[in-house]
């Protein structure tokens, strides 16, 4: 697992709640894009969940 997917997986598991891709990028200082395609192969991997929310505008948020 990469440098970056280990960051993401630590800041999720510190916060303890969801998160939305933008929130994350900025904790582990990496560009939106980047976060967006490691969560995408977390999730893929099973290792996190996330889900789109319509409502804000097809903001995805990401959890544990």
């Amino acid at each position: 697992m990469e440098n970056i997917e280990l960051k993401i997986l630590d800041v999720l598991r510190s916060e303890g709640v969801p998160l939305v891709t933008s929130e994350i990028a900025e904790k582990i200082g990496v560009d939106r894009r980047i976060v967006l395609r490691r969560l995408q192969k977390l999730a893929i991997d099973g290792k996190i969940r996330g889900r789109k929310i319509e409502a804000a505008n097809g903001i995805w948020i990401w959890w544990i």
